[in-house]
């Protein structure tokens, strides 16, 4: 994996918690620092088909009232034309992302297993 470093101005309170982990852990703090960024970054698109990534991006632009309505009605913005076989995927897929940038974002989120109960 490539490696770039930078500079970042991080509050002394932060730094403190990330060092009390990583002395805890026995882990360097680079690494602590690392994994705490890759746990608190917002969702991957890595196991995405290619075709939906412009749309599924486009969600990081809405605020919080508008990621909630994605997930209230997961078939009110279609895919095009071309893909409507995957229309189905697109909403959950649409409806999963919608909900992993609002936790991103610090809101309690129901976990997935919440939704089976009825």
């Amino acid at each position: 994996m490539k490696k770039k470093s930078f500079t970042l101005d991080i509050p002394e309170r932060l730094i403190k918690q990330l060092e009390a982990i990583a002395k805890a852990s026995e882990t360097e703090l680079n690494e602590v620092i690392i994994q705490t960024l890759k746990g608190g970054m917002p969702p991957s698109l890595r196991k995405i088909p290619n075709k939906f990534h412009s749309e599924l991006l486009s969600l990081n632009a809405l605020d919080d009232l508008e990621l909630w309505d994605v997930i209230a009605e997961p078939k009110k913005k279609q895919p095009r034309e071309e893909d409507q076989e995957d229309v189905e995927h697109f909403g959950s897929m649409r409806r999963a992302y919608a909900f992993s940038l609002l936790k991103w974002r610090g809101h309690p989120v129901p976990s997935p297993a919440d939704f089976m109960l009825a």
